[in-house]
């Protein structure tokens, strides 16, 4: 009788191949932890290099507040929200996306799910400050009680030169200590393992703005956006200079031809050694002295006073805001009001003339408007007053008693206003008559 052998998988083998497998699935999950780490540290650093690029384009274009420390809330020309205190300024990253440096759906949390603090500083003497500013994560990158310095170093990869960390609650420093700021001036600085990163005058990435100290020259064009450019002492160009209006304060000094395509302005004196031509506008805000005939066949536009000890001449128009005449004013046609009031209402100052809507001159008299044509009356009422009778009779320019009787007795009669003229002259009216016989009455007649 034959012993057969069965073939298979003794114990020892089967553990052994049970082993190498789930040593080979554990290092393929460590692998793919490490992938998503790697992914994640990436995202990291360049969220806060784009964080960053968008606070030193704030610190740009916001200069002129930050340096004043200026709060901001709500305010169409500088939205905010920008906090300010004596020792600084506080934004969000929602300032950056009112200002446009970042876009809306930007939410303010990184792919390790940390927001932002970002602070602002201001240095030196005006007006010549430094802004400079850190921003920091604001939860520590740990994992099992254990600050994540290698990750965190991964996403400094990402950021760049300005990027850092801190690796205690005091300190951010930058790769190799190329920078470092402390919690003494920065209140973000916090705890270790959080992810920083300065920004201002003083980081390497605000190289692409115009420095203030001139150590950085223009690589393109300078766009002002329409705004103007002060206190500059010397401009040197190789090129064309293009301007809409050339001015200055000082000498100048052309080498050669210049040429004036509109007007040329002079707020002092002008000398001219040769031929002047001008072909367009001249505009000075002073004296302009001809030795002989001045001829001109443009425009001559004058910011100051013009003196003339003789007549000015014109067969156009003489135009001014206020025409004064020390002396008497001739018209050889009309004089033409264009000023429109109302009559009755208020003027200032007493004296002035002016029309009414349908052309009828009107005078400024003790402060109310009036009418200035002639003053017609007509009989506005007629009264008969009775002895032992008084009578109001009612606003009129004027009443007169023009039939009495009264005998061989003492006249006992009253006729009289009883308060000041309207501003159309009418007045309130009172008659008495006092007599004692009935047939001695009063015949007035009153007129508007």
């Amino acid at each position: 009788m034959k012993k057969q052998n069965k073939k298979g998988f003794s114990l020892l083998e089967l553990i052994l191949v049970l082993g190498v497998g789930s040593m080979m699935a554990f290092m393929r999950f460590q692998d793919m932890k490490n992938e998503q780490e790697m992914v994640i540290a990436k995202a990291v650093g360049q969220q806060m290099k784009q964080i960053g690029e968008a606070v030193n384009g704030y610190i740009n274009i916001r200069y002129d507040k930050l340096s004043t420390l200026t709060s901001s809330s709500s305010q169409s020309s500088d939205p905010g929200p920008r906090t300010c205190d004596s020792s600084g300024c506080e934004i969000t990253y929602q300032t950056l996306i009112n200002e446009g440096l970042l876009p809306a759906s930007y939410t303010g949390v990184n792919a390790q799910k940390s927001s932002y603090k970002i602070l602002l500083k201001r240095s030196g003497i005006t007006p010549n400050y430094v802004v400079n500013g850190l921003i920091t994560t604001t939860l520590p990158w740990s994992e099992g009680g254990k600050f994540r310095y290698d990750l965190l170093g991964k996403a400094m990869q990402e950021a760049g030169i300005d990027s850092g960390m801190t690796q205690s609650a005091s300190v951010a420093s930058g790769l190799q200590g190329a920078w470092k700021e402390t919690s003494i001036n920065y209140s973000n600085i916090a705890s270790a393992g959080l992810m920083a990163y300065r920004v201002g005058y003083d980081s390497a990435m605000y190289s692409v703005y115009l420095r203030r100290d001139g150590t950085l020259p223009m690589t393109g064009d300078l766009n002002m956006g329409g705004n103007d450019i002060n206190n500059v002492k010397d401009i040197t160009a190789s090129g064309t200079a293009t301007v809409a209006t050339l001015k200055s304060t000082g000498a100048t000094t052309v080498g050669s031809t210049l040429t004036v395509g509109g007007a040329l302005n002079a707020n002092n004196v002008l000398t001219v050694a040769g031929v002047s031509t001008l072909k367009g506008a001249a505009s000075l805000n002073s004296t302009l002295s001809v030795a002989g005939a001045s001829t001109l066949t443009g425009a001559l536009t004058v910011n100051n006073a013009i003196n003339a000890s003789g007549n000015i001449t014109s067969s156009g128009q003489v135009k001014g805001a206020t025409v004064v005449s020390t002396g008497r004013m001739t018209t050889g046609e009309f004089l033409q009001i264009n000023g429109t009031a109302t009559v009755g209402a208020g003027c200032s100052p007493n004296g002035l003339q002016g029309k009414s809507s349908i052309g009828a001159l009107l005078s400024c008299v003790s402060g109310i408007w009036k009418a200035n044509n002639p003053q017609y009356m007509k009989v506005g009422g007629v009264f008969t007053i009775y002895p032992g009778t008084t009578k109001n009779l009612g606003r009129f320019k004027l009443c007169i008693n023009t039939y009495r009787i009264d005998g061989q007795e003492m006249a006992l009669t009253q006729l009289i206003p009883t308060d000041n003229p309207d501003s159309n002259g009418n007045m309130n009216w009172r008659a008495h008559n006092g007599t004692q016989y009935s047939s001695y009455y009063m015949g007035i007649h009153c007129f508007i």
